[in-house]
């Protein structure tokens, strides 16, 4: 939009408060979800009043918009991530076992699934959730008995 002279509009105090406002919802992870940030981030650079409805929308704890299609989409395909984190495992532990792969080999992949973990935003859910806390547990046993049977026989 322009003036009359032909000069780009200046968004008034209110747009710039709403534009703020829009940011901090695209900015807090925590307390909106994907499809609503998303939403609101497209409608920046569109009409200010539209961007406003949707900011008091999301604010008032609206869901903008509801991507059903997508959540079944993710659950249809978790038998594939299933699929992938065992291959992806077995692919990191024969990297780290076999002597004829290089150790930079076996470094990066492990290297790789550390940066994830390392950018999800809240991975103390992960950590402290009792799926984590068993496998952990597992492991060490798995470990321990590993050892056992090294030194020439596993504890009983």
């Amino acid at each position: 939009m322009t003036t009359k002279k032909n000069t780009p509009r200046q968004g008034s105090a209110k747009d710039t408060i709403i534009r703020e406002r829009a940011g901090a919802i695209i900015a807090n992870l925590d307390a909106y979800d994907t499809d609503t940030r998303d939403a609101i981030y497209n409608a920046l650079e569109g009409v200010p009043a539209t961007l406003a409805e949707l900011v008091a929308r999301a604010e008032a704890g609206e869901t903008i918009l509801d991507c059903t299609d997508a959540a079944h989409a993710r659950a249809d395909n978790r038998d594939e991530l299933q699929n992938f984190a065992h291959h992806l495992a077995e692919a990191i532990r024969i990297a780290r076992e076999n002597p004829m792969i290089p150790a930079s080999l076996y470094n990066g992949l492990a290297d790789a699934l550390i940066d994830f973990e390392n950018d999800l935003p809240s991975l103390s859910r992960v950590s402290e959730s009792e799926a984590h806390i068993l496998i952990t547990l597992n492991a060490y046993i798995e470990q321990t008995a590993a050892r056992a049977e090294k030194k020439g026989g596993a504890r009983r």
